[in-house]
């Protein structure tokens, strides 16, 4: 069975906040990028009209996942007050400690649903 952990983020984009989550998102890719070595993939996407977004990234165990969330609480926080967090999934193994702090995220937020889906089959 694979350790990996899969991140799903979606959110709510307010209007006229388009340009700056964008650049928010490249410069979070770009920095997690180079300060997670590990990490597998973290790619953005977002709707037709700009309204909603979504980030996903996969790391190859929930120690890499920890570490992204560590180095880059920061540019976390600046992005959180970018967007309206709709809910995070994640998928996989991911360790309590990166569950735990989550849901402290989403505590201090919108009060946003985090849910763990553990992997069944497959590779």
């Amino acid at each position: 069975m694979s350790d990996d952990v899969t991140f799903v983020g979606t959110y709510a984009i307010p209007e006229g906040n388009l340009d700056a989550w964008t650049a928010a998102i490249v410069d979070m890719i770009d920095f997690v990028k180079a300060s997670v070595p590990r990490l597998i993939s973290f790619n953005a996407y977002v709707n037709d009209d700009g309204t909603e977004a979504t980030s996903i990234y996969v790391h190859p165990d929930s120690a890499s996942l920890e570490q992204h969330l560590e180095v880059a609480a920061s540019r976390i926080s600046a992005g959180v007050r970018l967007v309206q967090t709709k809910r995070i999934e994640l998928y996989g193994s991911p360790g309590d400690r990166v569950v735990e702090r989550l849901h402290r995220i989403s505590e201090m937020s919108t009060g946003f649903p985090v849910t763990v889906k553990a992997h069944f089959y497959g590779s």
